[in-house]
């Protein structure tokens, strides 16, 4: 867990990366790449889908993220 809080809803932050590979989805550090883009391999791992249009396809660096659970959003700082 992150120690960070939610600027939303100011529930905890939890760390992780923002994976395009097959599917897009948020892993949550620690956590195994899932075996298979099925709900059941998605929430072994648990990982968050995303809709496919959400991030293009193609060769991208997986950026750190924060996913907080309780308002469902996905947070992802950069720099420029």
């Amino acid at each position: 867990m992150c120690a960070e809080k939610c600027p939303y809803c100011g529930g905890e932050l939890e760390k992780g990366k923002l994976i395009s590979r097959g599917g897009n989805f948020f892993l949550p550090d620690g956590e195994k790449m899932p075996a298979l883009f099925t709900e059941k391999s998605m929430n072994k791992s648990r990982a968050i889908l995303l809709p496919t249009d959400i991030v293009s396809d193609g060769d991208v660096q997986f950026p750190v993220a924060y996913v907080c659970r309780v308002c469902k959003k996905i947070l992802i700082p950069y720099s420029v």
